[in-house]
């Protein structure tokens, strides 16, 4: 489980802000700062940021690793001055900032392919999979889609399986997943049905369920960043990843320049050099902006689209009939 590790103060001439981080790191020496706040783990990013500052030599990289849910909260509240860029996953979360007027336009052309109204910018993409333990999941082989799981998991109700994903209460990427799965497939409720009848334990982070799947105290997890899998395959022999054959969610990686930030130059510098092919060769190959190419098992790759409509499940009567029905599910299986 994350913890929150402290609360960072930002001290300026007439105001300190108070943001609840999991993380503070820096990369570089240099006497200049580029403040960063994001949901990322820093070992995905520190690749690119040691890129950065090797070019941008007059400049360091402080980044405090944030929830998604604690980097809206702190946007809406007021963000210092001092932070020049928002990074996050929960990409429904950043449009509606966007939308709500929280963020500065980027320079001319660098939002123009992979951004949203000149002020978004797309600077990856996360494909999302199934893992099992496969000592435990006998005959799971012959799993291809969310049918072929929902009829597994029904075959094997007398076992008791333990299964984690995404809890969409907690966490933000889990409520966007589970809103991406509604879009894609009609009958997600009852595939959340049929999990609720088994063990079912939601959980906060993809890296709690990969660690639970490999630790035995789970059997399946449900909706996990690939990127967070492949680097533990090698050392856990019985962890096994799952890409459906009827679609693969895969989640935009986005970032933002803050309206009140005082220096946005620094912030255009690091997400063109994100963008840029440079920068995405020191990204994991599975979460570069090509990945939607790349030669993959399973079905077609349905990254979630950076619209307006993400906007739409965040009101408070949608997400209270969701939870409803999530409820429903989760507490009387």
């Amino acid at each position: 489980m994350r913890f929150v590790v402290c609360c960072v103060l930002i001290t300026l001439s007439f105001q300190a802000k108070c943001l609840e981080i999991e993380g503070e790191f820096f990369v570089g020496d240099a006497p200049n700062q580029i403040v960063v706040i994001g949901t990322a783990d820093f070992s995905r990013v520190q690749p690119v940021f040691a890129g950065f500052v090797s070019e941008q030599k007059e400049l360091q990289v402080r980044y405090l690793q944030m929830s998604s849910r604690e980097i809206d909260r702190a946007v809406r509240s007021g963000l210092s001055p001092d932070i020049d860029l928002v990074m996050s996953s929960a990409v429904d979360l950043q449009v509606r900032l966007v939308n709500d007027g929280y963020a500065k336009a980027f320079e001319p052309g660098l939002a123009a392919d992979s951004g949203w109204r000149g002020e978004l910018v797309q600077y990856s993409l996360e494909p999302v999979v199934t893992i099992f333990n496969v000592a435990r999941l006998v005959g799971f082989e012959r799993v291809r889609t969310r049918r072929d799981l929902a009829r597994f998991l029904e075959r094997s109700s007398g076992r008791s399986l333990r299964l984690t994903l995404y809890d969409p209460d907690v966490s933000g990427v889990g409520y966007l997943l589970s809103r991406q799965d509604l879009v894609q497939d009609e009958h997600f409720w009852s595939l959340l049905d049929v999990f609720s009848a088994q063990h079912l334990e939601p959980n906060c982070c993809s890296g709690d369920m990969i660690d639970r799947v490999i630790n035995g105290e789970s059997d399946l997890a449900y909706n996990v960043l690939e990127s967070y899998v492949l680097p533990r395959l090698e050392d856990a022999p019985n962890l096994k990843i799952l890409r459906f054959d009827d679609y693969q969610l895969a989640i935009p990686r986005t970032a933002f320049i803050p309206k009140q930030a005082d220096g946005p130059e620094s912030a255009n510098k690091l997400v063109r050099y994100f963008v840029s092919e440079e920068g995405q060769n020191r990204l994991a190959p599975g979460v570069r902006l090509d990945v939607i190419q790349a030669n993959r098992k399973g079905g077609p790759i349905k990254p979630i689209r950076i619209t307006p409509a993400l906007v739409v499940h965040l009101d408070d009567m949608n997400r209270r009939r969701f939870f409803q029905r999530w409820n429903r599910s989760v507490q009387d299986p």
